[in-house]
């Protein structure tokens, strides 16, 4: 059948090929860890000498202050929000003449609430001889007391004037201008 020396041959051309292979193999693992070898180095060494382990553990640690840190904002801006709730946020001023012979509008009814709309509207009614001051509370927007037109039109002013914080106002602008950009281009 077939001869010694080509069954030598094929033998050794299978042999040859098996070791093209089997080299091709080392080279390609020698190329994997020595990848794996350098990537070791760097996160073991870092650019000081630190190890990783003590690397990481100094960023666990900063982590940590910064959650702390942002923990403690959070919870000083929760006393901020209600301290604004209950500080005087909104005013509104009249000034009228409330009396025919005083002149130069002299007597005035100023309101002043805090952000739940509680308060007071302070009147000042002056006189060529005579003055007066009277204080009415307000509550959630409301004088339980007589008032007069000039105290109704303050309180009004009062609960019109709410401004929103410069970021919100901005924010809300720039999202009307977004809706009317979006609008424009679906008519487009």
């Amino acid at each position: 059948m077939f001869s010694g020396s080509l069954v030598t041959y094929i033998i050794f051309a299978v042999m040859g090929i098996l070791m093209i292979f089997l080299i091709l193999q080392v080279v390609l693992l020698r190329s994997k860890v020595s990848a794996l070898t350098r990537k070791y180095q760097y996160f073991m060494a870092g650019e000081e000498g630190a190890s990783l382990e003590r690397h990481l553990s100094v960023e666990v640690k900063e982590l940590r202050e910064m959650t702390r840190s942002s923990e403690d904002m959070l919870h000083q801006h929760e006393l901020l929000s209600n301290m604004q709730v209950q500080s005087f946020q909104r005013s509104g001023l009249v000034k009228y003449d409330a009396f025919d012979d005083s002149g130069d509008k002299l007597s005035f009814s100023l309101t002043l609430l805090d952000g739940a709309n509680n308060g007071f509207v302070l009147s000042s009614l002056v006189g060529r001889e005579t003055s007066r001051i009277y204080v009415k509370p307000i509550l959630n927007g409301q004088c339980r007391e007589a008032i007069s037109s000039e105290e109704a039109e303050s309180i009004g002013m009062a609960l019109a004037s709410y401004e929103q914080p410069r970021h919100i106002a901005e924010e809300n602008e720039k999202n009307a201008a977004e809706a009317a950009y979006r609008e424009a281009r679906k008519g487009a």
